[in-house]
Parts: structure tokens; sequence; C-alpha cells
């Protein structure tokens, strides 16, 4: 069962090692509350949750979960929760299993499910504490997350927005072989992440933030592969399932995941639900990407939810 979480004030957030600051103009000064969920299996995880400003908005006009990337934390997503928090959204996100500041073994994966269980208990606790359905915001691994836990109706959500998500992987045979023999082997034996951090934004200032925070993590292990490889065909399978509005952003030059899976889960899902917002020149980091192309985005995701939000009453 979940263990109570002990919340905490902490000085206002900063703009996370990677994350601009100056994000689609907003200002700073968003205080994020950190605190800590007891999962079933006993780890803890961290999470960080931003309120809007109630003298602007007395009444939250809702909520939005957020599930970072493979390899970083949602301490690198200040910047998201500030223009959330200034449509009246309260935030939450938290450092999934093994990553950032939240407990377990550094990029392990126990099963594929690992995440998406987490995500159900996440999820299950802020409904008990705001009694109203979320709105779910995952970016790359994330997004994958986010993508399964809607399409396989564990619970329903408001609605779902995916950021780069990770749906199709570009792996070479050699590489799935040698994934393979490590996952018989040595599932949990960690070995260097592949990112190649010039590849996740063209700002130099992001690429250089990535590089040298110490949350982000450098290794990966063929568990948490495993769980990419199922979890997007299962994705891939269940996308008619969807029963939520979907928004996806997509960097039409990201070379961290493979764009074309978002196109196949975008054509699969149900057309009077789906919408997708393609930028050919973005990189895989789309929140974080040069201006204007930054902006552009932020546009995108706002113009979308403030329609949605009106049409949801």
């Amino acid at each position: 069962m979940d263990k109570p979480m002990t919340e905490h004030p902490v000085h206002p957030a900063e703009a996370g090692p990677s994350a601009p600051a100056d994000a689609a103009g907003t200002a700073p000064g968003f205080a994020a509350v950190e605190s800590r969920q007891r999962m079933r299996d006993g780890t803890e995880l961290l999470l960080r949750t931003w309120e809007p400003d109630p003298r602007m908005f007395p009444e939250t006009v809702g909520c939005v979960l957020l599930v970072h990337g493979l390899a970083e934390h949602s301490g690198r997503y200040q910047h998201v929760a500030e223009v959330l928090c200034g449509m009246g959204l309260r935030v939450r996100a938290y450092d999934q299993r093994g990553h950032g500041a939240s407990g377990g073994a550094r990029m392990v994966a126990e099963h594929p499910d690992a995440y998406l269980d987490d995500l159900v208990e996440i999820h299950d606790a802020a409904v008990r504490v705001w009694k109203e359905l979320p709105i779910l915001l995952g970016h790359s691994m994330g997004g994958l997350v986010a993508a399964r836990f809607a399409t396989a109706r564990l619970r329903p959500v408001r609605a779902l927005v995916l950021s780069s998500p990770a749906l199709a992987l570009r792996l070479s045979p050699t590489m799935l072989t040698i994934h393979r023999v490590l996952l018989t082997l040595v599932p949990r034996l960690r070995v260097p992440n592949p990112i190649d951090a010039r590849m996740l934004s063209h700002d130099p200032q992001v690429v250089a933030r990535y590089r040298s925070d110490p949350l982000v993590q450098t290794s990966i292990t063929a568990g948490v592969l495993e769980s990419f490889i199922r979890g997007m065909a299962q994705a891939q399978t269940d996308a008619p399932r969807l029963e939520a509005p979907m928004l996806m952003l997509v960097g039409g030059a990201d070379k961290i995941v493979d764009p074309a899976g978002s196109r196949t889960f975008f054509d699969h899902a149900p057309a009077d639900l789906r919408e997708q917002v393609w930028f050919d020149q973005g990189y895989h980091e789309i929140f974080n990407e040069a201006e204007p192309l930054r902006s552009e985005v932020f546009a995108a995701l706002t113009d979308w939810l403030r329609r949605h939000l009106a049409q949801q009453g």
C-alpha cells in the first residue's frame, strides 16, 4: 500500500540542469513542493508538485501528471510546469525508479511493466487527493509509459499529451542480438547509454547542461531496453483502444527515437480523439529546443489544452 506522503516546502525550483529558465516567456518563481511516495515493493519515488498562483487562480482548472524520459529526471521540467501553472493547472512529476533522486537500482527494470505499475500508483494517489482525473503528459520513455497507460485502459485520464514518445527505436540486427544475450545472461548489467546529447536539442546550452547534470544517468541495462521493446509493440497494438483526447508533439529530425513510431500510433488511434503537430526540424527534446521552435512547441501545447479544457468545461 502507499505510504502517506510527507510534503515539505523547498526553495523555488530552479530551471533544472538542462531546462531553459525562460521557456515560452514564463516568469521564474513557481515553487515546487517535494515529497516521496512509497511503491508497493517498498521503493520510494521523489515527487515534485507545482501549484498555480492562487491570486490568479483561486481554483485550479485541472491537474497534470508528467512522466519524464529515459536517464533524466523530473527536475528538468520546471519550465514546462511553469507554463502549465500559468494556465491554472497544478502539476505533479516524479523521478521514475532508478532515476534522479528516486530509489531503486540505477537503470534497472525488474520486469517489463515496472514503470507502468509505478504510474498506476502515482495516478491513484493523485486522484485520491485531488478528486479529479489528470491530464497525462509523457516525454520519450515517459511518453511510451503514458501511451501504454491510456491505451491499456488501466485508469481513466482526462487527456493524453505525448512529447517525442518512444514508440519505435532504430535497432540494428546486431544490436538486437547483443541485447538478447545480455538479457539472458546479465539483465542488470549497466552498459553505456547510447544517447548522444548533441541530438537532444539545437540549443548548445541544453546539451552542455544535460552533460553536466549529476542526476542524468549514463548507463542502461538490457532489462530497461526490454521494457521498451515489449512496451512499444503493445502500445502500437492497443492504439485503437484509446479513449481520451490525445495530442502528439513530434520532432521530425529526432535521432534518439524513431518518429515513424509516432506516425504509426497516430494512424491507428481513433480519428475523433487524435491531433498531431509535427515539427520537421525538431530534435528529441522539443520542450528544450532552440528558439523560435521552443516557443512554437509551447504555443501548440497551450492552444490544444485551452481548447480541450474549454470543451470539457
